[in-house]
């Protein structure tokens, strides 16, 4: 494959014994659990980016590899009430090609629609279709130049629109933010907004290369993370922003609401989490104290944005490095988030400078600063390796998907029990 959506070195060394991952990860393996090892010669591997839940707590998300043609899969885990999990593809990419080498999370439309990304440029569509199973249908080829090629996962508004953003293409060749609507049966693209450097840059930079869905308020405004631009001087092409695009009466206008500047985090490629308060959180791959990236707030006061860094990944011990991927936050307004790298020294892979497979870690607030838990540390063995973010279940229990590792070494899905679960 190209390296478009991943700029970073990966190498498997080595895996380690379950007696080392025990040792290193005592607390956190009496939570941990695997409700699915991919094989891609039987329902795909490699899920890569995060995983999505209905109301009902099944789970959905998309193999980059495996099923005809190794050409991926779209899959369903549901619970089957006997503490397991029964696996099923809903759709083999390889049949049509129409969603060939899905990349990302994917969305999903009060029908049920499941709408995603592939690594060549397509939109997709995959529609449940009663007795004839679920098929898939291209609602928009990117081509490249003005059009780009680089989409992020999707959104959808309540009308059914799509929504993302290009890391390629626009007139400066610096990504766009794009609408998909449907009028009589037919997708048309909207470029809604065009970035132009120092309001963002979305082409894809050397840290983390994968490119950040978008959020949207209540209000239908559009909130997202650029990689690369901005004002700052500390990163080649800029460090990036964190913008927001207004919607006024069909025409949209952006606000960028932080430039970042190396030390309070650079090229952020996740979406953002926006708490009831308006406040957002988000992780950015680089920069921090070590270069490893950082956990952020960007909070409002007096009509003024504040930006902290909660967290500075830093690499030692357990700690993580490279965090490429969304937060979810609990009622109790903990962060919950995952790294790409990290977590240890005598690890089995490496990621640029990092040894480490990745972790998932907790962000508690106490008072006025933060205090960071790391609730499973990743060996690159069975347990899996470099982890695409976790989702978060009324019950407190956290689930999400490992890109390598595995008994075949083709990534797998995993469960972390809440602590009121696993003594349960």
């Amino acid at each position: 494959m190209k390296s478009r959506y991943r700029s970073r070195m990966l190498r498997l060394i080595a895996v380690l014994a379950a007696t080392l991952w025990l040792t290193l990860c005592a607390q956190a393996a009496a939570k941990y659990m695997t409700l699915r090892t991919f094989n891609p010669n039987s329902g795909g591997g490699i899920p890569y980016g995060g995983l999505l839940a209905d109301q009902d707590g099944n789970l959905y998300g998309a193999n980059s590899s495996g099923g005809t043609g190794n050409w991926g899969t779209i899959f369903e885990l549901t619970p089957n009430g006997q503490q397991g999990w029964n696996y099923s593809v809903l759709y083999d990419c390889g049949t049509t090609l129409d969603c060939a080498v899905p990349m990302g999370s994917l969305a999903m439309d009060q029908a049920g629609n499941l709408y995603g990304v592939t690594y060549f440029g397509n939109v997709f569509e995959v529609t449940h279709s009663g007795s004839e199973g679920w098929t898939a249908t291209v609602l928009h080829e990117f081509t490249g130049g003005l059009d780009g090629n680089a989409p992020s996962p999707l959104i959808l508004d309540a009308a059914g629109n799509l929504y993302g953003t290009n890391a390629t293409g626009g007139p400066n060749n610096l990504g766009y933010v794009f609408e998909l609507s449907i009028s009589e049966g037919r997708w048309s693209l909207t470029h809604l907004y065009d970035f132009t450097g120092r309001d963002g840059a979305d082409t894809i930079n050397t840290a983390g290369g994968q490119v950040a869905a978008l959020i949207q308020d209540a209000a239908g405004n559009l909130y997202g993370t650029t990689s690369l631009g901005g004002t700052s001087t500390k990163c080649k092409g800029g460090c990036g922003v964190l913008f927001e695009l207004k919607n006024d009466s069909g025409k949209w206008s952006e606000t960028v609401l932080h430039n970042f500047s190396g030390g309070d985090g650079a090229n952020p490629d996740a979406a953002l989490l926006m708490n009831v308060a308006g406040n957002f959180y988000g992780t950015a791959t680089g920069g921090g104290a070590k270069g490893l990236g950082v956990v952020f707030e960007l909070s409002q006061s007096s009509g003024m944005w504040k930006t902290s860094v909660l967290h500075s990944f830093t690499g030692v011990g357990l700690d993580g490095a490279y965090p490429n991927s969304a937060l979810v936050m609990d009622s109790a307004g903990n962060l919950y988030g995952a790294t790409f790298a990290g977590g240890g020294g005598l690890q089995s892979c490496q990621v640029l400078t990092d040894v480490g497979c990745g972790v998932v870690f907790e962000l508690s607030p106490t008072g006025t600063k933060w205090k960071t838990s790391i609730l499973h540390a990743f060996t690159g063995g069975v347990d899996g390796a470099f982890p695409g973010g976790v989702i978060l279940d009324s019950e407190g229990n956290l689930y999400g998907g490992a890109e390598s590792g595995g008994q075949m070494f083709d990534g797998l899905v995993f469960k972390i029990a809440s602590v009121a679960s696993a003594t349960q």
